[in-house]
């Protein structure tokens, strides 16, 4: 999956700094024949443009342009202060079968990645027309108006989703968990220099832990959400992992040294000896 990351800092949504707490996904399709992910950044990175959606996807690659927490415009309703927004591009013919696999896919590859992200399942995987009905969208048919065309609904596209999913435990962290991942967590920003204090690692994700996280995130320039998602874990293993390999190393070199010091007082000391008699 190639995500390219280009954020539209004159869009209105972007410039109004307003966060969300995602609590699920929404897929929406352009009604825009021919115009792909890279087209829209033109089109809706200016100042006066209200609308926004966190991505684009076409059969190709996806681009994002806001960050997963902030809040888009993108449902006409609700669901734009809980939901992360996508829109998959559609083709200049909807029958084109080809290209419908290909973006399908790319939707559900970055539908299983924010479902990761954030701890969600397919159960927070809606379409636009979905929220429609649930009332928290406004009135548009999108992508029931196409899905259909290819022998698909939401329900395969959410039996995809899970699928991908494998029904495993989702690897996020986030305020208010509690037990040993959550310790884990804690001993490993710990050894990485950040500060816990006055609980240090009690297997409780307090605002402490959440703050140590924001700052662990800002420090590496992850988004800063506070949640230790898939992303978060991966950068604290491998900084703990290069800790450990310099360490190792400093180690090493300090042995190599005190042996070289060694060698060479013995030597010195064998010459007066020798000097003596």
């Amino acid at each position: 999956m190639n995500i390219i990351v280009k954020y539209m800092t004159n869009n209105d949504c972007y410039r109004a700094g307003r966060k969300i707490t995602p609590k699920g996904i929404m897929v929406h399709s352009t009604a825009t024949p021919g115009l792909m992910a890279a087209d829209w950044y033109s089109r809706w990175n200016k100042p006066g443009i209200e609308k926004c959606v966190h991505a684009f996807v076409d059969d190709k690659e996806i681009y994002q342009y806001l960050p997963w927490n902030h809040r888009g415009w993108h449902a006409g309703g609700a669901a734009n202060n809980t939901h992360i927004g996508f829109e998959m591009c559609e083709p200049k013919d909807l029958n084109d079968k080809t290209y419908f696999e290909k973006v399908y896919a790319n939707a559900v590859e970055l539908t299983v990645m924010l479902c990761k992200m954030y701890g969600l399942s397919e159960k927070n995987v809606i379409g636009h027309y979905e929220g429609y009905r649930m009332g928290i969208a406004s009135n548009h048919a999108d992508p029931g108006h196409w899905f259909p065309k290819h022998g698909i609904s939401m329900d395969d596209f959410r039996a995809e989703v899970k699928k991908r999913l494998g029904g495993s435990n989702v690897s996020v962290l986030k305020r208010g968990d509690k037990g040993s991942a959550v310790k884990k967590l804690q001993q490993d920003l710990i050894s990485l220099g950040y500060n816990l204090a006055p609980y240090g690692a009690d297997g409780d994700f307090v605002k402490v832990t959440e703050d140590a996280v924001k700052k662990f995130q800002k420090d590496n320039k992850l988004t800063v959400d506070g949640i230790a998602g898939p992303k978060t874990l991966s950068m604290i293993e491998e900084l703990l992992k290069t800790k450990s390999s310099t360490s190792s190393t400093d180690y090493k070199m300090l042995y190599e040294e005190m042996k070289k010091k060694y060698n060479d007082a013995k030597k010195k000391l064998n010459e007066i000896k020798k000097i003596v008699g």
